[in-house]
């Protein structure tokens, strides 16, 4: 029998919304094992003087198997 725990993280780029998910799951994966899935569950952005995005946001969540 498999048993899965699911934490919910939010990041931030200054690149894109896939970046941000990189950069969640890559700081995650350093103190948790046997990450399975990552979720986008919502995708938000600053916007700077100039009328640009300016950061990239997500709230995601990351699914992972718990060890017996």
């Amino acid at each position: 029998m498999s048993v899965n725990k699911v934490i919910e993280l939010m990041s931030e780029s200054s690149t894109s919304w896939e970046d941000a998910a990189q950069k969640a799951v890559s700081k995650a994966a350093k103190s948790v094992k046997n990450i399975r899935s990552v979720w986008v569950q919502d995708f938000s952005a600053t916007v700077n003087g100039k009328g640009k995005l300016a950061t990239y946001r997500v709230t995601c969540k990351v699914t992972f198997g718990v060890e017996d």
